[in-house]
C-alpha cells in the first residue's frame, strides 16, 4: 500500500500533534518539511493539494486533507481503526470530538491569538485584556480534566495529543503550569505516557529560544 505524506513546519503545534499521532501508532509515513516563510505553502503545487495554503497539510494518495484535528482522526480510521486513541465507541468518540472542537473552535484561536501577536512581533507586550482573555482559556480549558486524567478519560487519546504541542510549547514559553494544577498534573503524566513527548518538548525548547527574541519576558505576564 502506499505511504501516505505528510507536509508539516517543525516549530508548528498543530503539525507536531499528528507527529504525536505517527509516533504513537508507529506509522509509516513520508515528512516532507514545508517552509512557510518562504511561500513554500502557497506555490502552484501545493494550492492544489489545500486551497488554504495551511500546514500541516496531508497527502493519502491522491487524497488530500488539511486541518490537523481532521488528519489526527482520519489516520486512526484508515490505518489504526478502533484504537484506544480515538475508538470506535460513540460515546467516548463523542467525549474527544467535543475536545477537539473546543480545541479548534475555542481554547487555539484564543490562547494563540495572544500569544501569537508576541511571536510575530505584533505587540511588544501583553495588555491586560490580552493577559485576561488568554487566563480565561486556559481555565476553560482545564475545566475539561475535573473528572478525568487526560481530557477525554483515564488514558490518552487524540484530543491529548492535539492540545499537547501548543502546551508544552506556552511551557517553554514560560507559562507557569503550576498555576493551573489540574493542567499541570495531566501535563506531567503526558511527560510519562505520550511516546513522542522529549520530542515535542525538545522543540518547545527551540521555540521558546525563538519567541523570546521577539518577547524577552515569554509569557511571564500570564503568570
Amino acid at each position: 500500500m502506499p505511504t501516505p505524506t505528510l507536509y508539516y513546519a517543525p516549530l508548528s503545534p498543530p503539525a507536531r500533534a499528528v507527529l504525536l499521532l505517527i509516533k504513537e501508532l508507529g506509522l509509516t509515513v513520508n515528512l516532507k518539511e514545508v517552509n512557510v516563510l518562504a511561500g513554500e505553502t502557497r506555490t502552484e503545487e501545493f494550492m492544489r493539494m489545500n486551497p488554504e495554503h495551511t500546514i500541516p497539510t496531508l497527502d493519502d494518495n491522491g487524497f488530500y486533507l488539511w486541518e490537523s484535528r481532521a488528519i489526527l482522526t482520519y489516520l486512526i480510521d484508515a490505518y489504526r481503526p478502533g484504537h484506544t486513541l480515538y475508538p470506535n465507541i460513540p460515546r467516548e468518540k463523542a467525549q474527544i470530538n467535543r475536545v477537539l472542537h473546543h480545541d479548534l473552535g475555542s481554547f487555539y484561536p484564543k490562547f494563540f491569538g495572544v500569544v501569537g501577536k508576541l511571536f510575530m512581533g505584533t505587540v511588544t507586550e501583553l495588555s491586560e485584556e490580552m493577559i485576561t482573555e488568554a487566563k480565561k482559556a486556559l481555565t476553560d480549558l482545564e475545566s475539561y480534566i475535573i473528572r478525568n486524567d487526560f481530557f477525554a478519560g483515564e488514558n490518552v487519546t487524540v484530543a491529548d495529543l492535539s492540545l499537547l504541542p501548543t502546551i508544552n510549547s506556552a511551557v517553554h514559553c514560560g507559562l507557569d503550569l503550576t498555576k493551573y494544577p489540574r493542567l499541570n498534573a495531566w501535563y506531567q503524566s503526558c511527560r510519562k505516557e505520550v511516546k513522542g513527548f522529549a520530542e515535542d518538548e525538545a522543540i518547545s525548547v527551540q521555540l521558546g529560544e525563538f519567541f523570546r527574541t521577539k518577547a524577552p519576558n515569554g509569557l511571564a505576564a500570564l503568570n
